[in-house]
């Protein structure tokens, strides 16, 4: 864990933990001698902080093209790990990134809506999350984000059992196939949504 990486881990968790009712489920389902996809719904812009200010381990992030437009921005992001995708194509850059990073041993985050959720039911989601886990026998760790970002309301992060798909493994599956295991990944994060649907 690089320097940068970890105080901004630091900072995140104090800021959550001291400006938030922080609630932290099921860490203990995370075997720290493992790597994961790892995968949680987007909510909001602080989302990413969240989880890295809350995850026990280190993760390299997949994110939006358009967060790298200025070289300052994007030299930080690509400085704790951070690389870009582009969403309205099939970036097959980012799609190698993402399994060379799996395939290393290094664990690899996602927000498979690819954007902002306003809503109580997932987005529909492409199949890269569980693409990248089957191809590279990796388990999903699914997290739900539960939380309106109000000043000393609710944050609650829940780390669901990482899932293994091994039935899959050395299969050769369709797209359409990936996606539904894609959208069923997201169907359980959202299930356990308690604060943000009472608003």
């Amino acid at each position: 864990m690089n320097w940068l990486y970890k105080t901004c881990k630091t900072g995140a968790y104090l800021y959550y933990k001291l400006f938030f009712k922080l609630e932290v489920e099921g860490i203990e389902n995370i075997d720290l001698s493992r790597h994961y996809v790892i995968c949680a719904n987007h909510l909001n812009l602080q989302d990413p902080f969240v989880l890295g200010g809350l995850l026990p381990l280190e993760a390299r992030f997949m994110a939006k093209k358009e967060l790298f437009k200025f070289k300052i921005v994007a030299a930080f992001l690509r400085k704790i790990g951070v690389f870009p995708v582009d969403r309205d194509a099939n970036d097959l850059k980012a799609i190698k990134t993402a399994l060379g990073i799996l395939k290393a041993d290094q664990n690899l985050g996602l927000f498979p809506e690819g954007t902002r959720n306003k809503g109580y039911m997932p987005l529909p989601v492409k199949a890269g999350t569980a693409m990248f886990a089957i191809r590279t026998k990796t388990p999903v760790l699914a997290i739900t984000i539960d939380s309106y970002y109000k000043f000393r309301k609710p944050l609650r992060v829940v780390f669901h059992k990482p899932v293994e798909y091994s039935e899959y493994y050395d299969q050769k599956l369709e797209p359409e196939q990936y996606e539904t295991i894609s959208q069923e990944i997201m169907n359980r994060i959202y299930s356990q949504l308690k604060y943000y649907k009472q608003k």
